[in-house]
């Protein structure tokens, strides 16, 4: 069954990304961690050194599983890593997102130029719109949005953006494309 109750939106998730990296590590790290206890004998390893068979002996096993453990574990951990970091920043986008749509001052940018990222995905390039404001003292502020699946600039009430914006820092801000889409916006002042 298919849940059409959540809107698509424009910006690109890389939570798919996330799963892989977080999939992959745990199944090096469990790997590592069971190659620990398997029982080891002159049946499973084969030591050979000038053509002359070795038995295995106990510092033979405790290097095999140290090395097995090594390798296995490190690249587990950087899987693992890699994935929680990306998880992480993702989570504190979203979180500074919310605030500033609660917390933050909204004005209207017109949408200036959308141009394509140096990031690929499915052999396309992503892209980004930039925006600009002109505030009441005639300086003009220029914003960037996240990086988007498609372009949304058809989808614009008058190619206008909703951008909000943290009152003691201007550069901390968030461009709502997805809620800018297809609503009119009256024009708030800086």
């Amino acid at each position: 069954m298919i849940n059409n109750n959540k809107p698509k939106s424009f910006l690109q998730s890389f939570l798919w990304v996330t799963i892989m990296l977080l999939s992959m590590g745990a199944v090096f790290l469990g790997i590592a961690a069971i190659m620990q206890f398997v029982s080891i004998s002159p049946h499973n390893i084969n030591v050979t050194i000038n053509g002359i068979r070795q038995p295995p002996t106990e510092e033979t096993v405790r290097t095999f599983r140290f090395m097995f453990l090594l390798i296995f574990g490190i690249i587990g951990l950087i899987l693992a890593i890699t994935g929680g970091i990306i998880a992480g920043r993702a989570g504190m986008r979203r979180r500074r997102a919310h605030r500033l749509k609660e917390e933050g001052v909204r004005i209207i940018a017109n949408v200036v130029q959308h141009t394509a990222s140096a990031i690929y995905v499915n052999h396309r390039n992503l892209t980004r719109l930039h925006c600009a404001h002109t505030a009441s003292d005639g300086r003009i502020y220029i914003f960037k949005s996240g990086l988007l699946r498609m372009d949304p600039v058809p989808y614009l009430y008058q190619g206008q953006v909703n951008v909000y914006y943290d009152r003691d820092n201007i550069n901390n801000y968030y461009v709502d494309i997805d809620g800018s889409v297809g609503v009119g916006n009256r024009v708030i002042e800086l």
